[in-house]
Order: C-alpha cells, then sequence, then structure tokens
C-alpha cells in the first residue's frame, strides 16, 4: 500500500496490492481499515485504480465514481454527494 496526504485536507491512495497466492483472506480489507483511520479528517481520499475489477473493492469503503473524473473519491463531508 502507498499513500500521500497534504496533512489537512486531501488524501491520495496509490495502490493496494496483496499477492495473488495471499488474495481472498482478508489482507486488503485489513490494509485499508488500517490506512483509512489516518484520513478520517480529510476532506477527499482518492485513489485511481489501474485494475477496473478493484473499482468494487473501493465502493466498500465509499469511494464513488464520477463522470469525467479518472479518480475515484471519498468525501468525507456531511453532503456527500
Amino acid at each position: 500500500m502507498c499513500a500521500l496526504d497534504d496533512g489537512a485536507t486531501i488524501a491520495f491512495l496509490h495502490y493496494v496490492l496483496v499477492d495473488q497466492k495471499y488474495q481472498g483472506r482478508h489482507i486488503g480489507d485489513e490494509l485499508m481499515n488500517r490506512i483509512m483511520k489516518n484520513f478520517t479528517d480529510l476532506l477527499h481520499v482518492k485513489v485511481i485504480p489501474s485494475d477496473p475489477g478493484a473499482i468494487t473493492f473501493y465502493e466498500r469503503y465509499g469511494f464513488r465514481q464520477y463522470d469525467n473524473y479518472s479518480a475515484i473519491v471519498k468525501k468525507n463531508m456531511q453532503n456527500k454527494d
């Protein structure tokens, strides 16, 4: 897992990778739970998945796709539109 944040408003998750022989053991879920705890006070967390099949994984954590935008975004605000 690789992530970068500005400490105030936004974070970028670059990737979450789990070796294929260890997939299905909830390792990715554990990694996401641990990293997302660090970003609860930020306005946005963004990820640009290189594998379209990973989008459903990120959606489980509140990320959404937006038209004409390559990243999928999780907004930590009252209005989540």
